[in-house]
C-alpha cells in the first residue's frame, strides 16, 4: 500500500483518494450508463455491436469534455461530477442506438 501510495505521488501531486476516484469516474461512468439504460429503458433495445463502441467513446468524449471544460464553461472545472457525466453520455449514446422492443421486458 505505501508503495501505491509513493506511485501515485510521484505521477500525481493531487491527492491519492482523488486520483482513485478520477480513475474510477472514467471506468464506472459506462457501467452507470448501462445500468441506468436497462433500468429506465425497458420499452427499448439496443443494437448489440454498437454497445462496446458507446461504452469506449463516453469515456474519451468526457476526457475531451474535462480537459476544455474551463474554456467550454467559462472557468469551471469538472472533478466529482465525472462519473455523472460519463454516465449520462453512455445512457444518451445507447439512446441513439436503440430500437423499440417487440415486447417489454419482465423480470
Amino acid at each position: 500500500m505505501f508503495l501505491v501510495i509513493v506511485f501515485f505521488n510521484s505521477v500525481n501531486d493531487s491527492s491519492v483518494v482523488g486520483m482513485i476516484f478520477r480513475i474510477a469516474s472514467y471506468t464506472y461512468g459506462p457501467l452507470l450508463g448501462l445500468y441506468g439504460f436497462g433500468l429506465f429503458m425497458k420499452t427499448k433495445t439496443v443494437k448489440d455491436q454498437f454497445v462496446p463502441l458507446i461504452c469506449l467513446l463516453s469515456p474519451a468524449l468526457t476526457l475531451l469534455l474535462s480537459e476544455n471544460s474551463k474554456v467550454l464553461f467559462f472557468g469551471y472545472v469538472f472533478d466529482n461530477e465525472l462519473i455523472i457525466i460519463n454516465g449520462l453520455i453512455t445512457f444518451i449514446g445507447l439512446l441513439l442506438i436503440s430500437k423499440p422492443a417487440v415486447e417489454e421486458t419482465r423480470f
